[in-house]
């Protein structure tokens, strides 16, 4: 059960990137487990900076308060594409020529509608949303080549010896197949392992690393409009996640001179689950040039489920004798299948929006701020109450694994500021978002902040409208594809991601 938990831990931060526990790997989920909101193109030409704007489906995720903004129905779908470009570097060797990997798809980011209903009284309107909108996309792929010191089998090896378990009892997911492939063995007997590798060895070392899925979520959203002045939302947010992973890692002696001659380690892991949250949200009309507003976002609370699975072939000298796990028959392991609870750092959002120009005037426009704040070594995991399998040794692991999240991790801010230009019909939209660095200590050549660059136009009329908008991504992650045992056993990559959204917006009201 230990090693189960363990497992699905390294998946499961592999997405969220708050604990990750592969020590050397930085800021590779970052990508992943920030949820860019990306719903609307309105918002996304405006960096996301709408919340105390409102008047946009975006609010539903934002700042719901800005639904009471609404003083007609309206229906909105959102298509898109989504690009990235991943640029690594393999820093062991970095004679290398880089390794780019571009990736184009499709983008959702919503449909839904608002319906709007107009009161008498100091209320002047209640109005419902329910939108279904892509949060966050997994989607991207990478991959290195390189020649470095070290090896995949001097892991094998420590494992397995730390784990002190005899041929047989060893974890089935790596160790016991390298001892079935004659990567490690036990020249003395019982628990004491040799590799076929050393840390000193120059040995060459690819992979081709594969990522797709994301979050959905459906928003169900009530908010009101008090005497014009007072704007109150809320949003009951059902999460809906899904990923899957493929690691397809080799090495290779170059030099014919060792016993060890080649090894291809797979992994498969897919995983899924629901979160439900709640967020709340205020917005004060100060006057009708000035609009404050704030919003509060509760943790998603997941339960996931998760299967995984691992394939090793390879060849090595055992013994005076070639011994060769094929491609086709490798050593395969048992299907895992595991179980947990996630739970992600509130969020504290705080807006400021100008208004330029007379409401009737044919130039318009606005101006629009917002800081946000999360922790992200708040974010918890915790066993199943339902999981009768459990042991006190399993929650010992998951009170360390949550030590290490506050001892790893750290509060973030994010700035955003973007503005709009209303000449008659035609709406002319710029944006910027930044994202301060999520870790305690930041890693040498990685850019742990992230910097989004948004632009937009619109065609806005009384009964339709349309709008476009682009946002382009800069950020750097750092990756490794086994935890580093020692300085020369580190395959050590630095990853420069450029990527880019564009939304397209068609809406009705009535």
């Amino acid at each position: 059960m230990l090693y189960q938990i363990k497992k699905l831990l390294l998946t499961v931060t592999s997405i969220f990137a708050f604990c990750n526990l592969d020590a050397q790997i930085s800021s590779d989920a970052l990508l992943l487990s920030e949820h860019a909101h990306f719903t609307t193109a309105r918002s996304l030409g405006v960096g996301g900076a709408m919340g105390a704007l409102g008047g946009d489906m975006s609010s539903m995720f934002n700042n719901p308060a800005g639904l009471g903004i609404y003083r007609s129905s309206e229906f909105q779908i959102s298509p898109g594409l989504q690009f990235s470009g991943i640029r690594t570097t393999f820093v062991s060797d970095t004679l290398l020529p880089l390794s780019t990997n571009n990736r184009t798809g499709i983008y959702f980011g919503s449909i839904g509608f608002v319906y709007s209903e107009e009161l008498t009284g100091d209320w002047k309107n209640v109005n419902f949303g329910l939108s279904y909108s892509r949060l966050a996309s997994f989607n991207r792929s990478f991959a290195f080549s390189g020649v470095s010191t070290g090896s995949r089998i001097v892991n094998f090896t420590e494992e397995a010896n730390n784990s002190g378990a005899l041929p047989g009892n060893l974890d089935p997911f790596e160790e016991q197949l390298a001892w079935d492939a004659y990567f490690i063995d036990n020249p003395s007997g019982g628990a004491s392992y040799v590799g076929a590798a050393t840390d000193s060895n120059y040995i060459k070392k690819s992979q081709l690393f594969r990522q797709s899925g994301g979050i959905n979520e459906l928003g169900i959203s009530l908010a009101g409009n008090y005497k014009n002045k007072l704007y109150i939302g809320g949003t009951f947010g059902i999460d809906f996640m899904k990923q899957r992973e493929l690691k397809d890692y080799e090495e290779s002696d170059l030099s014919g001179n060792m016993d060890f001659k080649s090894l291809r380690f797979r992994e498969d892991r897919n995983i899924s689950g629901v979160g439900v949250n709640f967020k709340f949200g205020l917005i004060y009309r100060i006057n009708k040039q000035l609009r404050m507003g704030l919003a509060i976002h509760s943790p998603t609370a997941y339960g996931l489920n998760e299967t995984y699975d691992t394939q090793l072939s390879g060849a090595v000298i055992w013994n005076d004798t070639l011994r060769t796990t094929t491609a086709d028959n490798p050593q395969v392991s048992p299907t895992g299948k595991f179980e947990h609870n996630f739970y992600s750092p509130w969020l504290f959002n705080f807006n400021v929006g100008i208004v330029l120009g007379d409401k009737d005037a044919k130039t318009k426009g606005f101006i629009s701020m917002e800081a946000e704040y999360l922790d992200y070594s708040a974010a918890s995991f915790s066993l199943k109450a339902s999981d009768i399998g459990a042991t006190v040794a399993d929650q010992d692991y998951i009170n360390n694994v949550n030590r290490a999240i506050s001892e790893t991790y750290q509060g973030v801010a994010r700035a955003k500021v973007g503005a709009e230009l209303a000449l008659d019909k035609i709406r002319i939209r710029a944006g910027y978002r930044l994202q301060t660095n999520p870790y305690q200590k930041s890693v040498k050549g990685v850019n742990d902040f992230r910097n989004d660059i948004s632009l937009g136009f619109g065609i806005r009329n009384d009964d339709f409208f349309v709008d476009l908008a682009y946002n382009y991504t800069i950020a750097g992650f750092e990756y490794s594809p086994y935890y580093a045992t020692s300085p020369t056993n580190n395959p050590r990559t630095v990853n420069d991601l450029n990527g880019g959204v564009f939304l397209l917006s068609f809406g009705v009201r009535f």
